[in-house]
C-alpha cells in the first residue's frame, strides 16, 4: 500500500515541481519584458519565446477565427506544460505524462474546453442539436464520438512516451555496454525530438477539435 501510494505521488510531485518552477521562472521573465523597448531591437534571449507564441497564436488564428485571444493562451500553456513534462527525463524528474492519470487529466481539460466551446458559439440548443446531425439516427454515434475523443488524445499522448521509454529499453538491454556510446543521442533523440511532436499533435488536435464546435461565420479572423 505504502509503494502504491508513492508510485501514484511520483508524477504528481513531479507536476507540481514542473508547475512552480515555470510558474516562478515565467514571473521573473515577465519585469525582463517590461523593461523591453519596442522601439529598439529585440533581445536575443526573447526571439525564441515570440516565435513559439506567434507559431501558436497564428494557428489559432487561422484555426479558431475571431474568438483566438480566448484560446491561445490555454493552448500555449499546453505546449509549454506538456514539452517540460515529456522532457522530465534530462533534468532527473519522473516523467509526468507516462502515467495515465496525467495524460488522462490533460485529456479531459482540453474535452471540457472544447464542449464549452461548443455550448458558448452554439448556444444550449443548437449544442444538443448537433448531436443529431446530420438526422436523429446518428446520436448514439456522435455520443460515442464525443466520449472517445479525451480517451484518444489520452492514449495517444501516453502511448507515445512510453514508446520512447520502451524502445530505450529494449536497446540497453539488447546491446548492453555497447549501447554505452549512442545512448546520449537515443535519450535526445526520444525526450526532445519527439516531445516536439508529441506536443505538435496534441495541441494540434485539441484546437481542431475546438474549432469543430465553433460556428463558421465565426472562424474568418479579422484585424478591424
Amino acid at each position: 500500500m505504502i509503494y502504491a501510494d508513492f508510485v501514484l505521488k511520483r508524477p504528481l510531485i513531479s507536476t507540481i515541481i514542473i508547475v512552480a518552477v515555470l510558474s516562478i521562472v515565467f514571473f521573473i521573465m515577465s519585469f525582463f519584458i517590461k523593461k523591453v523597448d519596442p522601439m529598439k531591437r529585440t533581445p536575443l534571449w526573447l526571439i525564441p519565446f515570440m516565435m513559439i507564441v506567434q507559431i501558436v497564436n497564428d494557428f489559432v488564428k487561422d484555426t479558431i477565427g475571431k474568438r483566438w485571444k480566448s484560446y491561445s493562451p490555454w493552448f500555449l500553456t499546453l505546449v509549454i506544460f506538456i514539452f517540460f513534462a515529456n522532457t522530465s527525463a534530462v533534468y532527473l524528474l519522473e516523467n509526468p505524462t507516462g502515467y495515465l492519470v496525467i495524460t488522462f487529466t490533460l485529456a479531459m481539460c482540453s474535452f471540457f474546453v472544447i464542449q464549452a466551446t461548443g455550448i458558448v458559439s452554439l448556444g444550449i440548443g443548437g449544442y444538443l442539436h448537433s448531436y443529431i446531425e446530420p438526422n436523429p439516427v446518428m446520436l448514439p454515434m456522435n455520443i460515442i464520438s464525443e466520449i472517445s475523443l479525451p480517451i484518444s488524445l489520452c492514449l495517444r499522448l501516453f502511448g507515445n512516451v512510453v514508446s520512447g521509454t520502451v524502445i530505450s529499453i529494449l536497446i540497453k538491454k539488447s546491446f548492453g555496454w555497447f549501447s554505452v556510446p549512442v545512448m546520449p543521442f537515443i535519450n535526445v533523440l526520444f525526450d526532445i525530438a519527439f516531445s516536439i511532436i508529441q506536443v505538435a499533435v496534441f495541441v494540434i488536435l485539441s484546437i481542431i477539435f475546438t474549432s469543430q464546435k465553433i460556428k463558421d461565420e465565426e472562424k474568418i479572423y479579422s484585424k478591424d
